[in-house]
């Protein structure tokens, strides 16, 4: 499915104005091309889908410098979090 939305960049005007550009001069939006939206394509949700070869699920220790990768703390198993529990 497709869906018109707001462009974030220029706010709708299709014109941008930002610190680069001189005192009443405005340039096309790159990112909508001047129109002032964007088409977003999306997936309507209808179900948490299976991840195949998951058998423990874990949280995640965030990736952030400083604090590590991979996961971290207590499990539950995957036919546990399907149903909705959490670790």
């Amino acid at each position: 499915m497709e869906i018109e939305t707001e462009c974030s960049s220029c706010g709708g005007r299709g014109v941008y104005c930002g610190f680069a550009e001189p005192r009443g001069t405005g340039v096309v939006c790159l990112n909508c091309e001047g129109t002032g939206c964007r088409k977003v394509k999306y997936t309507p949700f209808t179900a948490r889908k299976r991840r195949e070869g998951v058998e423990i699920v874990r949280r995640s220790k965030g990736g952030f410098i400083g604090t590590g990768v991979g996961p971290t703390g207590a499990s539950v198993t995957y036919e546990e979090f399907l149903g909705g529990k959490m670790p």
